[in-house]
């Protein structure tokens, strides 16, 4: 009896990756980069996840046919919830939270009670506006996570001086001086993350900045006073 089951279960495996190995090839005119662990099962019966990560992240499902694909909004309404927008934004948090903190440049609020990571760029005005708040949203228990997104077409010196303050003894005092004095400091050259947090922030889609991503992966992109901040936090929260 076991042995029979163990084939049973192996040709049932057998199977499942047939499948996910037919969608692929179904998929693979169209997403050339597409890959086996790009698939998974989904919450919809009778189709599977497909994660596209470039060029920008995205979520679509097809029939275990290969026959249709759902793309867009896809709204479970029992919850009313759009339930690939919340997979993408899970997958962008876990894509965030993957980034070692001694690679970012942390604002850490003594009453933490929420978290925010922004791609910044230290030659953006706006990023200098919202940076001047800092105090103000500490306060209000909000924790600062700092990643670089230079922005080479609007700011061609960016990111050289972001990689000056990555380099530094202290980058928290480095991007402060600089956000608040154009004070640049002379650091050795050094291993740093900016080119690498520069691709990923067009693989989460950011085109401008500042961009802030709420603990859920909901992307905020621009300018919010402190207390527009917390409200919007509160709202997704709630949701």
């Amino acid at each position: 009896m076991k042995k029979f089951l163990t084939i049973a279960l192996i040709f049932i495996t057998n199977i499942v990756f047939a499948d996910v190995g037919m969608i692929v090839n179904k998929l693979k005119p169209y997403f050339p980069e597409i890959k086996a662990e790009n698939i998974s099962t989904s919450q919809l019966d009778g189709y599977y996840e497909v994660v596209l990560t470039n060029p920008s992240i995205d979520v679509l499902y097809i029939s275990m046919d290969g026959r249709y694909v759902l793309q867009g909004a896809v709204t479970d309404l029992e919850l009313m919830t759009n339930i690939s927008t919340n997979r993408v934004n899970a997958i962008k948090q876990n894509m965030l939270n993957s980034i070692s903190d001694n690679e970012k440049i942390i604002f850490k609020s003594e009453n933490e009670k929420y978290v925010v990571h922004v791609f910044t760029d230290v030659d953006c005005p706006y990023c200098a506006k919202l940076h001047a708040n800092m105090n103000e949203m500490n306060a209000l228990g909000i924790t600062v996570k700092y990643l670089a997104s230079p922005l080479e077409q609007l700011h061609p010196n960016a990111q050289s001086a972001m990689e000056k303050i990555w380099c530094a003894e202290d980058k928290a005092i480095a991007i402060h001086n600089y956000k608040t004095k154009r004070f640049l400091p002379n650091s050795p050259d050094c291993i740093n993350p900016v080119a690498e947090q520069l691709a990923i922030s067009k693989q989460l889609g950011v085109n401008g900045t500042p961009s802030i991503f709420f603990e859920n992966g909901l992307n905020i992109p621009g300018y919010l006073e402190p207390e527009e901040l917390l409200n919007r936090f509160l709202n997704t929260l709630a949701q």
